[in-house]
C-alpha cells in the first residue's frame, strides 16, 4: 500500500479535543479533525465546507508519538475596553476581564500516517508542497519548527510503516475503519473530534486503536 508521511514537529503544538468556551485543551496527540483541517488549508477549503467532510471520509490517519511531549497552561485573559463589559453568546454583559486558559504540547514530535483515495492522496500533496494558506500545529501561534514536507511510503500494512524509525515503544494511534477487529496488543481510545465545524458544537465521538511500536529490527 503507499502512504503519506508527515513530521509534526514545533516548540508548541495544540489539538484541542474538547475545547469549548472560554477552556482551551490540547489532546495529547493530534486528532484526526485537526489533520483534516491542515489538509483543507493547504488545499484552501473554507471551515465548514462540505468538501471537508468528504475529505474526512477518503483519507485514513494513523499517528506516532516520537517524543510526546509535556502539557503546559497559558494563563490566559481577555479585558474589555474601558467602562464596558464583555457580552457572552447572547449578548449579555460578563464582565470586564475573562480568563482563558489554554493548554500546549511543548517539545513534542510526531509522525503521521495518510492512506485512503490515491487521487486525493496526490492532490494532498501537491496541497502541502504549495499551500493556498499557511499551515500551523493547532492555533496559528503554532509554528512548525521543520518543513511539513509529505514523503510517500511503500508498505505492507499501516502497521509495518509504523515501526520504521521508530522509538522502542512509541504510542501510537490508528484510525479504526468500521468492521476492524483489534488485536491482543490494543485497546479502543474514544476521542470527542468533530469534523464538520466546531463553531457550531458538531462534536462527536471517534475510536482509534492504541498501542505501542517495537522499533524496527
Amino acid at each position: 500500500m503507499k502512504l503519506i508521511r508527515l513530521k509534526l514537529q514545533a516548540p508548541l503544538q495544540s489539538w484541542g479535543e474538547r475545547s469549548r468556551w472560554d477552556s482551551r485543551d490540547t489532546a495529547a496527540m493530534p486528532t484526526k479533525s485537526a489533520i483534516i483541517g491542515l489538509l483543507g488549508c493547504c488545499l484552501g477549503l473554507e471551515r465548514g465546507s462540505e468538501q471537508l467532510t468528504a475529505l474526512d471520509a477518503q483519507v485514513h490517519m494513523a499517528v506516532r508519538a516520537d517524543k510526546p511531549g509535556s502539557i503546559i497552561t497559558d494563563f490566559h485573559t481577555v479585558q474589555s475596553p474601558k467602562g464596558t463589559k464583555l457580552l457572552n453568546a447572547e449578548g449579555k454583559p460578563r464582565g470586564d476581564t475573562i480568563l482563558t486558559p489554554k493548554q500546549y504540547l511543548q517539545d513534542a514530535s510526531f509522525t503521521v500516517l495518510l492512506w485512503g483515495d490515491p487521487a486525493v492522496l496526490e492532490r494532498c500533496v501537491a496541497a502541502l508542497n504549495h499551500p493556498k494558506w499557511t499551515p500551523y500545529l493547532g492555533r496559528r501561534s503554532c509554528v512548525p519548527s521543520v518543513p511539513l514536507i509529505p514523503e510517500w511510503l511503500e508498505a505492507d500494512t499501516v502497521d509495518q510503516a509504523l515501526r520504521m524509525d521508530a522509538a522502542q515503544n512509541a504510542a501510537v494511534e490508528v484510525e479504526r475503519l468500521p468492521g476492524e477487529s483489534l488485536r491482543a496488543d490494543e485497546h479502543l481510545v474514544r476521542r470527542a473530534d468533530g469534523i464538520v465545524d466546531a463553531a457550531k458544537n458538531q462534536y462527536y465521538s471517534r475510536e482509534v486503536r492504541a498501542s505501542y511500536v517495537l522499533a524496527e529490527v
